[in-house]
Parts: structure tokens; sequence; C-alpha cells
């Protein structure tokens, strides 16, 4: 006898619901699978179980994440009002007394996975925040922690944790053993849909921060297959820090990061803000690409021009600070060149790396090796010059340049007056 047809067996249902819980597992299910946002996800799992039947007054949910900037996400719910709080909590925060005078901290750091405190009466409250509960009028509290496996260890996320929930009552006696028995089988199955949808926007966060955005939904989509890749017209930008092997011979290694980590945010945004995408950090230097079609050309050569220039005035502006505080101090140099590039994945089978590649790459890192030589921090080829339209008299042509490996020489331009060519409408 042969394994049946599950359609046959349950009519399609990923978990076949004959009572009105089990409804409410189904529905976790599908919003796990369809990777349901988290807001909408606690809101709707918190009315559910009061449809059920549960007291609910207040839930709150605090969850790690991987993520550059933001340690983790915390969510307050109340039966009036719904979701009433979406917090952030930094890696740069330092956590307040409140933290570490919690339960959530005497819990993750003696390895308590469930508490529960009834909170009505005299009796004396071993936590601040559920005297405050108490005299809020709620009646019941308890605690349970997931960890997620992902072992994170930080001021915020001791022994790894990865979902942090805490569930209270206002109805008088707390919650019944009945709603217990409903809230112990729901809720590490809204952990486990919570942990579902949680790794996908991890690993989204991870490839954003690490590949750039546009990279990372190619790689997502399944594009990861060695060779693969597709011809593109980009605008190629490729900047470098003059000066990074001086001052890094003068601070101390922990200032080293630091410094660069200064200078690459005065870099990166401008490029960011102006919808291009950055390839890859190499050393003290970057290379960015905007991609475009012959219809928004010229535009795109323009949003790539004004993303280098703001770029170049970011840095002399942390330039200014950093000599004010008696800091060593760098240039910026920047090529800005166009070509036709291959876009995909490079590598050995099991290291990849999703780039552009082709002889304008190698040509727009060679041409801002000339910048210090001709005595500016912005150099363009003839080719973007053309296809920008930019031949104005703010620009100059710097000749014809023979560049290391490259067979023909290239016409390099620089701009003559920057302030005027940035206020001139015909450029």
């Amino acid at each position: 006898m042969g394994i049946p047809d599950v359609n046959l067996v349950n009519g399609g249902e990923l978990f076949p619901a004959r009572t009105k819980e089990e409804q409410l597992f189904a529905w976790l299910i599908d919003a796990g699978m369809q990777g349901m946002p988290l807001d909408q996800l606690i809101e709707q799992f918190c009315e559910r179980l009061i449809d059920l039947g549960v007291g609910l007054s207040r839930a709150n949910i605090a969850l790690s994440t991987i993520h550059p900037q933001v340690s983790a996400f915390m969510y307050t719910w109340k039966q009036q009002g719904g979701i009433i709080v979406n917090t952030h909590i930094l890696h740069s925060e330092e956590p307040g007394e409140g933290w570490f005078a919690s339960p959530f901290f005497f819990m993750l750091n003696n390895k308590v996975n469930f508490m529960h405190r009834t909170l009505e009466g005299d009796s004396e409250l071993d936590f601040p925040v559920l005297v405050e509960f108490r005299e809020q009028g709620l009646t019941d509290w308890f605690s349970q922690i997931f960890d997620f496996g992902w072992g994170f260890q930080d001021e915020f996320r001791e022994n790894g944790a990865g979902l942090i929930t805490s569930w209270s009552s206002s109805n008088p006696g707390g919650f019944s053993k009945e709603e217990f028995n409903i809230l112990s089988r729901a809720i590490p199955l809204f952990a486990l849909t919570v942990k579902g949808i949680a790794s996908f926007k991890a690993a989204e966060t991870v490839l954003e921060t690490y590949v750039g955005r546009m990279t990372s939904q190619k790689v997502l989509s399944g594009e990861i297959t060695r060779g693969k890749a597709s011809s593109i017209s980009a605008i190629l930008i490729f900047a470098d820090l003059r000066g990074f092997t001086r001052i890094s011979d003068s601070i101390g290694r922990s200032d080293i990061v630091k410094t660069l980590d200064q200078y690459f945010e005065k870099m990166v945004e401008p490029i960011e803000e102006a919808g291009g995408e950055i390839l890859k950090f190499i050393g003290d230097g970057m290379l960015a690409s905007f991609s475009y079609d012959k219809e928004d050309e010229k535009e795109t050569c323009k949003s790539a021009l004004v993303a280098s220039m703001k770029m170049l005035q970011g840095v002399k502006a942390l330039n200014q600070e950093r000599e004010g505080a008696g800091r060593r101090t760098m240039d910026l140099d920047i090529a800005i060149h166009v070509g036709e590039v291959m876009y995909g994945n490079v590598g050995s089978a099991n290291r990849l790396d999703f780039t552009v590649v082709g002889p304008a790459v190698n040509e727009v890192s060679r041409m801002e090796s000339l910048c210090d030589q001709l005595e500016t921090n912005l150099l363009m080829s003839g080719e973007f010059v053309s296809l920008s339209g930019h031949h104005c008299e703010h620009l100059e042509s710097m000749g014809l340049h023979e560049l290391r490996g490259v067979k023909e020489a290239k016409e390099l331009f620089r701009i003559r007056d920057e302030a005027a060519f940035t206020e001139s409408d015909q450029c």
C-alpha cells in the first residue's frame, strides 16, 4: 500500500484542525510559511488567544536579531490598543538600571526559561516592574524564554536567547488552569513561527549588509550558481583613501577600524541615497556601481556624479572635524567610468563573490591611481563625459593617459571649478 495523497486526506490543509485551539495552531503554521510581518503576527496571535477565552491583557516580546545597528526588537501589545510599542534596541545602547533589575535579566543569567508571579494581593514582589504591573491593575504575569540556538553573546542576549516573552492578565484570579493549558501549547508554536520568520529576515539583513541590497535580492532568489552572470551597462565608481598607510602607522590598532568606518560612512551614504550599489570594500577603497538603461543614462550619470561630489564634501567636512580634534586626516580620490560589465557569480565551487567583472572595472581602478599625479580628487573618463552630456566650460580635459594593462590611452577629465559646476544648470 503506497503513501496516500495528503490532499485527499486533509483537503490540502497544512494542519487539519478539528477544534478552535487546533485552528490557532494551523494559523500559526500558515503564518510562518507565509512569512507574516512580526507586528501583524503578534497582534493577531493575541487576538486569537482572546477568542479562545484566554484573559490576556498584555504581552511583551523581545526578539534577538542579526543586524549591524539593532541588537533586538521589542513589541508590546495591550488589549486596549493592539501593538502600541515597537522598540529597537541598538548595539550602541548601554542597558539601563531597569534592565539589570528586570526578571528577564535574572532569568537569562540564571538559565531560567519559565517564571510565574501572581500579582494579586499584598505579597512582596521581587522585581520593580511587577510592582508597576500590579499598580496598573494586572493580576497575573509569566514569562517564557526560547533559545533559538543562534549563539548570540552580548549585553542584551546572555546565554544566546532568541525570544523573550511575557504574558499578563487583569482578570480576577489571573489565568485559569484551562487558560494556562492553552497558552502552554500555543506559545512554543508561536515561538517556532517567530523563529522561522526571523531566520529569513536575518538572512536578508546579513546579505544586504555584506553584499548590498540589489545583490542580496539576486542571491536570495537563487542566483548562486557559479558562472551565472548577465551583461549590464553600468557607471562604475572607484574611491580610495589617500594616506591610509601613513595614518594607520601613527594610530593604535583599535582606532584603525574606527577611523575607516568614519570615512566609509561619508562615502557610502551618498551612493546609496542616489540608488547606487556598494559592490565591495577593498582595504581602504570602495567599488560602487549604478546600472542604467538607454532611456535613463544621462539621469543616472548625473546621480553618480552628484553622489561622488557629496562623498568628497562629506570627507572634507570630516577632515575639518578631525583636524579640530587634533586627529590625522585622509583625502579621498574618486574615478568615474562607464562600460559593459558582467554581473554575477565568480569564484570557486564553494566560495563565490557576486560582483561585476570586465575591462571597465580594471580601467576605473587604474584611473583612480592617477588622481595624485594629476593633482585632482575626481577623474572622469571620456566615455563617461560623453554619455553624461557634461561638455561644459567647468570640465577640463587632462589629455590622453596610458593606463597600466590597458591597450589604448584614455582621455581623462576633471572638474575645473567644483562650486561653479555644482551651481550650473547646464551641466
